[in-house]
Formats: C-alpha cells, sequence, structure tokens
C-alpha cells in the first residue's frame, strides 16, 4: 500500500455550487439579454482593496517527511547539499543452500544500494560520485533528520559509485557498492538492520531526482548474496537477496514509521524567508498561507464582474534565479476548527478548482503579479453574516520538494504600496432574470 494513502489527510467533500451568469457580454445594458433582463442598465464599480489579506504567514516544510516524490539529490557550491536516507531495518538473516536446510548467513559479497536517478533540468558535470554512508545511531534521536548529518563522515563511508556523465542514461537504476562487513555484522545481529545516507558530489553543480518507494520496485534496494561453507571447504553461491525499504520505528503514532521508509535530507539550501514577506517553493519548500476578511456587501450583496488578487514580487537572488516556477493559488478546506495552520494548509481544493488562474515567474522577477480569483470571491458568501469557511488561500509550487526555486512577495506588514491588493469590478443589488 501507498504509504502516503495511510497517513493522507480526511477528504474533505464540498459541494460546487455552479454560477450562472445572466448578461455576460455586456453589462451596461440589458437589450442585449431580453428575455433575462430587458431594459435594465447595470452600473458597473470598480474598487481595490488593501491590503487585501488581514493575515499572511509562510509555513513548512513542505511535502511532510517521507512524502516527497521524487527525492532531490543534489550538490551546488554551498548554497545548496540534499542527501537522501533509505531505512532497511529488516534483513534476510537465514538462507537455503542448493539442496540443504535453513541455515543463518555466514558470509556474504556483492552487496550494494540500487537506486534509480532521472535528470533534472541542470546539466550534469563531466563526472559525478554517489558515496554511501552508514547513518544508524542507536543514541541520537535519529526521527529529526539533522540529526544523522554528523554521519557523513570518513568513518562511516561504505562505498561509492563513479559516474561518467557521457554514457548516463535518464532514468536508470545505478548499483553503489557497500562495504560487506559492515553489512555482514548487522544480518549477525538480529537487533540491527541497515540505515544508509547518500550523497552526490560532482566536478562542477549537480543535481539528479531519487524515484522513491512509492513506486515498486523502483525505489531504493539493497542487494546482497550470501555464500555458504561447505565442510569440504568448496563454496557454493546462493541466490542473491532483494531488500525493500523497511522501517521499525518510531512505533508511534500508527503508521508513523512508514514516513522514514526513504527521505529527503536538507543540509543546507536557500532561505526564501525574510521580515515583511511571505514565500513559495525552494527545498525544503514553504506554503503561504493567506487569508482574507472581505467585505459582506462585496460578497453578499454584490455580483463580481472581475476580482484581481494582486502581489509585488521581492526578487530572489542565487539558484535557478532566471528559471520560470509555476505555482498554484488554492483554495483552503479547512474548517474554522481546524486551528493548526500548517495541517489547514494541507487541506486544499484541487489545483485548478475555484481558482483557474496560476503564477509563472522566475524568482529574480519583480513587479506585479496578477491572479484571477472570480470565482474565490463568489464562493466566501455567508450565512447569516457567518461564513462557514475561513477566507484563505495557500499558494503551493508545482514542483514542491523537489526544486531549490521559490518565489517571494511582499506581505501585510511591508510598505503600503507594496501590500496585496485586490482589485474588483461588480455590480450592487444585481437582480438577474425577468423583473
Amino acid at each position: 500500500m501507498n504509504r502516503r494513502l495511510l497517513r493522507a489527510p480526511a477528504l474533505v467533500v464540498l459541494g460546487l455550487a455552479v454560477l450562472a451568469g445572466a448578461c455576460t457580454e455586456r453589462l451596461d445594458n440589458g437589450a442585449n439579454c431580453p428575455s433575462l433582463c430587458p431594459g435594465q442598465s447595470l452600473n458597473v464599480l470598480d474598487t481595490t482593496l488593501t491590503p487585501a489579506i488581514v493575515f499572511d504567514t509562510t509555513l513548512g516544510p513542505y511535502p511532510f517527511q517521507g512524502y516527497e516524490s521524487p527525492m532531490l539529490l543534489a550538490k551546488r557550491g554551498t548554497a545548496l547539499d540534499t542527501r537522501i536516507i533509505a531505512r532497511f531495518d529488516t534483513l534476510v538473516r537465514d538462507y537455503a543452500p542448493s539442496a540443504d536446510t535453513l541455515r543463518p548467513i555466514t558470509t556474504i559479497d556483492s552487496a550494494s544500494l540500487s537506486i534509480r536517478l532521472t535528470k533534472t533540468g541542470l546539466a550534469l558535470p563531466a563526472t559525478l560520485f554517489l558515496d554511501v554512508y552508514d547513518v544508524r545511531d542507536a543514541t541520537a534521536n535519529d526521527t529529526i533528520p539533522a540529526e544523522l548529518l554528523p554521519h557523513f563522515v570518513p568513518s562511516r563511508f561504505l562505498g561509492t559509485l563513479q559516474i561518467d556523465s557521457a554514457d548516463f542514461q535518464d532514468s536508470t537504476a545505478v548499483r553503489i557498492p557497500i562495504d560487506t562487513a559492515v553489512l555482514m555484522a548487522a544480518i549477525r545481529d538480529p537487533l540491527l538492520g541497515m540505515r544508509l545516507g547518500v550523497s552526490i558530489r560532482g566536478t562542477d553543480d549537480v543535481a539528479l531526482w531519487v524515484t522513491t518507494t512509492d513506486d515498486p520496485g523502483n525505489g531504493p534496494l539493497l542487494k546482497y548474496r550470501p555464500i555458504s561453507a561447505t565442510p569440504g571447504g568448496a563454496d557454493s553461491t546462493a541466490i542473491a537477496f532483494t531488500i525493500t525499504p523497511t522501517s521499525t520505528t518510531p512505533p508511534r503514532p500508527l503508521f508513523a514509521a512508514a514516513d522514514y521508509l526513504d527521505y529527503l535530507l536538507v543540509a543546507a539550501a536557500p532561505n526564501l524567508r525574510a521580515a515583511d514577506r511571505f514565500a513559495v517553493g525552494g527545498v525544503p519548500s514553504v506554503r503561504p498561507y493567506l487569508r482574507f476578511d472581505l467585505p459582506l456587501w462585496l460578497t453578499d450583496s454584490s455580483f463580481v464582474v472581475r476580482a484581481q488578487l494582486e502581489f509585488t514580487q521581492d526578487p530572489v537572488y542565487g539558484l535557478d534565479e532566471q528559471d520560470s516556477i509555476v505555482v498554484y493559488p488554492q483554495l483552503v478546506l479547512a474548517g474554522n476548527a481546524v486551528t493548526e495552520l500548517a495541517r489547514a494548509a494541507t487541506l486544499l481544493a484541487p489545483a485548478g478548482f475555484f481558482v483557474t488562474d496560476s503564477i509563472r515567474r522566475a524568482p529574480a522577477d519583480s513587479g506585479t503579479v496578477a491572479i484571477e480569483i472570480n470565482g474565490l470571491i463568489r464562493n466566501w458568501v455567508s450565512t447569516n453574516g457567518v461564513r462557514p469557511l475561513p477566507s484563505a488561500i495557500v499558494l503551493r509550487a508545482k514542483a514542491e520538494g523537489y526544486s531549490a526555486a521559490g518565489l517571494r512577495f511582499f506581505g501585510l506588514t511591508a510598505a503600503p504600496g507594496l501590500r496585496p491588493r485586490i482589485r474588483v469590478s461588480y455590480v450592487r443589488n444585481a437582480s438577474f432574470g425577468r423583473p
């Protein structure tokens, strides 16, 4: 079963209202649709609401640990350093030699870690290396990824694989040889497993995507072959074992251990956060949560012809600053009872629902960004002056969790001219239909 289904947020069922708009061709003269509004003259008004939001905050990291797909394995100078962790807490410790009974494994050879790699948009250097480390720790809190960083040291080095980029094929499974003595020690001890950390380096900046365990057969695999010694001293080779990731900790809450089968470890990354601003994207990725408090006369007593939410972008320089990224504004479906914002920012309408618009910008861009939000305002109508859902949206990067690029915008506490605003064209007390 896909581990992401085990701990996915409860599904939110939302009734979709179909909004039928009469006289949408031209609103200044009812003669254009005589059967619905003959002779009516509609006065379209314009206004700007600023600041458009009453609360903003940047939340993260997203996706939650263990939900990254794919995982970004990168080393780009000192600006970006990401690694992956794979747990193999359950090992095969016994085997049956040919024409013999089951017996403990005493010797192994050909031990390796297999991972599947896919190219990112970054050109590969001439030569790159994949290094594997033993990141087991019986004393540290290894449920916190940062606690494992001190284990990427020479004394815990298990093996490396050199790759010539000229021979590298996209979406390729590679096998990194690992120290058989360390693995054999874990096999002999029934209380031990293998927890492996992988880092990447190259003759220049390098980044690749690693397929996760959620793709059966293509995620990280531990492979080793036992060797049996016969009384006469001759060796017979047994069938090699292929071990998929398993995790036994933490035992609580239920299914939490599945989040540690394989996951991303970020050693260094650009920080998108800044005072008076909110950010989206990056690695680990962040999402801004934006809450509105629109006047009731707009949502309840007006027909919105057009509404544009405008942000002022603050340039971010560093990695991939000229490469465009896509960001989706998504309606928050969490009810008023959900007070934990990090969770509320995961209970979202699918991208494209209510807000069909999106943002495509490069990190180094600046100036005004506009999003059409007509559908949002039409769905924030109150009942007796109370809105059943908070009027809130979240901005989410399309490449969330596997791209280091991100965007930053000025928020509620920025200078007045830089704050988010909504430009609205509307009709007051419009009455569509036959008079």
